[in-house]
């Protein structure tokens, strides 16, 4: 399965990626709160992978995990291309 979310909680976040699955993570420049990336702090697996806002649109993505309320409303669309 493939899974977007974005890395709010480093010490929750650390724990959700221990699963079998692929996980893509939003980066930006800035590494922000809207593109914070991979973990500096913590150690994730290698199936964690950092996609950018032109990446993250190509993906096909199963689920998508949020845990903001704009996450929903705004940054999914904006970064699934509208999907």
């Amino acid at each position: 399965m493939k899974i977007l979310l974005w890395h709010v909680h480093g010490s929750w976040t650390t724990a959700f990626v221990q699963g079998a699955h692929e996980y893509l993570v939003p980066v930006l420049p800035d590494r922000g709160p809207d593109g914070r990336g991979r973990a500096q702090t913590w150690d994730w697996p290698s199936s964690v992978r950092e996609v950018t806002p032109e990446e993250a649109a190509r993906e096909e993505v199963d689920v998508v995990i949020m845990q903001r309320p704009r996450e929903l409303e705004a940054l999914a669309a904006q970064w699934l291309g509208g999907r």
